[in-house]
């Protein structure tokens, strides 16, 4: 899909997502400052927040990485 944002404040990225089964993926997006670009893409690579300890959030990796109880 190709959509572009006409305006003078906007630019664009060239983002790249790794994938581990077939390769990395690019996408391009708008953005109108550095700092909203980079507050999407931190945003948008965090799975969980809130945890106390390194030791709670690498207990929740691994209990996400369990496959489901049938």
């Amino acid at each position: 899909m190709r959509n572009t944002i006409k305006s003078a404040n906007v630019s664009y990225a060239i983002v790249e997502a790794l994938r581990s089964n077939s390769g990395p993926e690019r996408f391009i997006l708008a953005y109108r400052t550095e700092q909203s670009l980079h507050e999407f893409l931190v945003a948008s690579c965090i799975v969980g927040s809130g945890y106390r300890t390194w030791e709670e959030a690498v207990r929740s990796c691994e209990l996400a990485a369990l496959p489901a109880a049938a």
